[in-house]
């Protein structure tokens, strides 16, 4: 039962990917514009521009100069004293 249900997935993936390909054959301007903008989303999110960079690395440091060490107490337990 489970190798046919593999066969019937391949063979709708299949026709899903020939259909999508027949219509960008019969209108590619259609998908031109959607690739060219998630293109540059996708370039702009890899590589963003120097002046985006800049604004918060800035305050991140001011936030770490700001930052205090908390000061650490030892409670001294019992742990060799068991009972």
């Amino acid at each position: 039962m489970r190798s046919r249900n593999q066969w019937m997935t391949y063979i709708v993936l299949g026709l899903i990917a020939l259909g999508i390909l027949a219509s960008i054959f019969r209108n590619p301007g259609a998908y031109i514009i959607p690739i060219v903008v998630f293109g540059i989303v996708f370039w702009l999110y890899k590589y963003p521009p120097n002046r985006w960079r800049g604004r918060s690395g800035s305050s991140s440091r001011a936030a770490k100069a700001k930052r205090r060490n908390g000061s650490f107490r030892v409670i001294n337990g019992r742990q060799g004293q068991l009972g």
